[in-house]
């Protein structure tokens, strides 16, 4: 089953369409998606029962949150059910990945949770990097954002852009656009050498509080990076088999997970994330650890958003583009543009 995290129509409206394709009756794993609300505002409770109403295979459960923390959120689980468990800002599924994590999970009992090949996590950003995954990006700085004209639509695939042009002293890491302005961010192209320098994803750590996790440019050099190389078919420069995060604490915005093993870890910390990628391997010896086989996107961390951070891209325009062109078999449930529910 899937289990999912909700919050916001804004990125939901995309996932929806790769729920929908990973669904059994649609040739996936999935039996159903239990959305569980965590959220009380209007218009997103509003677009979750436009949602609900769309899929038969979708539930939701509500959630206590008067206790603060996630905790509340596993009350409902059943021990014989194998959960994928994801946030709500996941853009992005390849069609490889639920598979592969709950192959492995299944064939690997000594395994506490299995996650994802997950872009913008901090540990496995590194990692990515090191596997020459990331590609040299940067924020356009002169010129406004082009607009597509009345009755065009973005086109997500980078091979259209320009090439970046900026000041050779010009400190990304740092940099915010200026008046809240929409910008988009460019490939540095005709280098040999030195590829990557001066780019954000010098700075990553493999430290889950770190850089990766802070730093929103960090993560818009990886999201333009993963669209390249969908782009360009070349999505096995992020593969590994299996990475053992040996007790560190590993990001659970996409993992497998056995339910008997979620009802034995309570009572569940507010902090759900350490509780089962550091407290619960050290206690029982069986790790979290990262399935490569196949990646996912996850848009922002909440150090990462704001009105003049991730949000001031097109990022997310891009995946929305991207799912509606090869991923929704139907239009979107919501329409971004107009703001409103679509009819």
């Amino acid at each position: 089953m899937g289990l999912i995290f909700y919050g916001r129509r804004s990125t939901v409206s995309i996932l929806d369409c790769y729920l929908k394709r990973n669904l059994a009756k649609n040739g996936g794993l999935l039996d159903g998606v239990i959305f569980l609300q965590r959220t009380e505002k209007e218009k997103d409770i509003k677009f979750l029962e436009k949602l609900l109403a769309s899929e038969p295979d979708y539930e939701r459960w509500d959630i206590d949150m008067t206790e603060g923390g996630f905790a509340s959120s596993y009350d409902l689980i059943q021990d014989d059910v194998l959960y994928v468990k994801m946030d709500d800002d996941i853009v992005y599924i390849e069609d490889s990945v639920i598979p592969s994590i709950v192959t492995t999970r299944a064939q690997h009992p000594e395994y506490y949770v299995v996650s994802a090949n997950v872009i913008n996590q901090p540990l496995i950003s590194w990692i990515h990097w090191n596997l020459g995954a990331i590609k040299p990006y940067m924020p356009e700085i002169n010129k406004a954002y082009p607009a597509p004209k009345p009755g065009s639509k973005l086109d997500w695939r980078p091979s259209v852009l320009p090439s970046w042009e900026g000041p050779d002293d010009f400190e990304v890491i740092d940099w915010n656009p200026p008046d809240h302005q929409k910008h988009r961010w460019l490939p540095i192209k005709g280098r040999n050498d030195h590829v990557l320098d001066r780019t954000p994803i010098l700075e990553t750590e493999y430290d889950a509080f770190g850089t990766g996790w802070k730093k929103w440019q960090i993560a818009a050099q990886e999201h333009y990076s993963l669209f390249e190389n969908i782009e360009n078919d070349a999505l096995d420069q992020y593969r590994f088999k299996t990475w053992d995060f040996q007790l560190r604490r590993m990001g659970i915005q996409f993992t497998a997970m056995m339910g008997k093993d979620i009802n034995q870890a309570k009572p569940i910390d507010a902090d759900d994330e350490h509780h089962f990628a550091v407290t619960m391997p050290e206690r029982t010896g069986r790790h979290a650890i990262a399935d490569g086989g196949g990646v996912v996107a996850h848009y922002s961390f909440g150090a990462q958003a704001g009105e003049e951070r991730i949000e001031q891209t097109d990022i997310l325009e891009r995946y929305r583009v991207y799912a509606e062109d090869m991923i929704c078999k139907d239009p979107m449930l919501w329409d971004p543009v107009m703001n409103k529910h679509s009819d």
